[in-house]
């Protein structure tokens, strides 16, 4: 047997003997990760669309974040 499958007997083993309150419990948990997961990828996703960006182009855009953010607002 794999170090899968033990870990994976190994668990539904321990779940078995848990009340339903920690079954919840875990649930949520297992939830969270998964969602956190998922919005990690998403985020590096986001990530690469950068790297074909002009560097001139980036400079100006960080460098001058605030003040353009500033006249976006007075536009608005």
């Amino acid at each position: 047997m794999n170090v899968k499958n033990r870990l994976r007997n190994s668990l539904v083993r321990k779940l078995q003997q848990l009340s339903t309150d920690k079954l919840t419990e875990i649930n949520n948990l297992l939830n969270k990760i998964e969602s956190q997961l998922k919005s990690k990828d998403q985020t590096l996703k986001l990530a690469g669309t950068w790297k074909d960006l002009d560097n001139v182009f980036f400079t100006e855009m960080t460098e001058n974040l605030h003040d353009n953010r500033a006249n976006d607002r007075q536009i608005n």
